[in-house]
């Protein structure tokens, strides 16, 4: 990981697009051809499951699988933006800006400096982080689409988002769901956790298949399980 606001790298430790499930692809072994049945419920307290809630395991795919695009515009805007610094985004919001009020708080270890905190390194990788006086910028690495500002304030021992400006079409318009979107993006990229990603509220709990694809679109590798937002 790059320079990082040392805040953010180690503060939320604790210590091809890209913005739909149809713009990007996916390529799986010809030996997986069963994957389908592989994408299953898994209840709390079984021994497949670490988490303490029922969750979708989506491991076939986010592990199995390969991202990729057809257009190559799209895969040469991911290797031009990997020499980014995102300064560019200083200043701006999401296209169609839903507002969040928030109170995600984070361990903070007293030092600050603003830059990259992620750049993804490979396709499968489907996010990038800057920070820059006191916002974090959180931009699809496909295609560079800013979709997430979050408002950063700082005490002694942690870093609290206080409000969150959204692409109101990624997080459905929903703010519940907004918060926990960026809470997982947060702590799965900046904090290497392994957590399940949230399933977009209207989503049909019955298609598998159909979330773990998206899943894998929006959060590649991190997609191993999903959960349901309110259980």
């Amino acid at each position: 990981m790059r320079k990082l606001l040392t805040a953010l790298a180690c503060l939320f430790s604790g210590c091809r697009d890209e913005g739909n499930a149809n713009s990007s692809a996916a390529k799986q072994d010809a030996s997986k051809d069963d994957w389908e049945q592989k994408v299953v419920w898994l209840q709390a307290g079984d021994q497949d499951n670490p988490f303490p809630q029922k969750v979708l395991d989506c491991r076939v795919v986010a592990l199995g699988f390969t991202a990729m695009t057809s257009d190559r515009a799209i895969a040469a805007s991911f290797n031009k933006l990997r020499a980014d610094d995102g300064r560019s985004l200083i200043g701006s919001l999401p296209n169609d800006d839903f507002i969040v009020p928030c109170d995600l708080r984070f361990p903070y270890n007293g030092k600050r400096e603003d830059g990259v905190l992620f750049s993804a390194p490979e396709m499968e990788d489907k996010w990038d982080f800057f920070a820059y006086d006191s916002r974090l910028y959180v931009r699809r690495s496909w295609t560079g689409l800013l979709l997430h500002v979050a408002e950063l304030k700082y005490t002694d021992t942690e870093v609290v988002i206080s409000t969150l400006h959204s692409n109101r079409e990624v997080v459905h318009g929903d703010a519940d769901f907004a918060r926990v979107h960026l809470r997982f993006l947060i702590l799965t990229h900046l904090g290497r956790k392994k957590l399940p990603f949230p399933i977009p509220p209207g989503a049909n709990l019955e298609d598998a298949r159909a979330i773990a694809l998206a899943g894998f679109s929006s959060y590649g590798r991190r997609a191993e399980f999903a959960s349901i937002v309110k259980q």
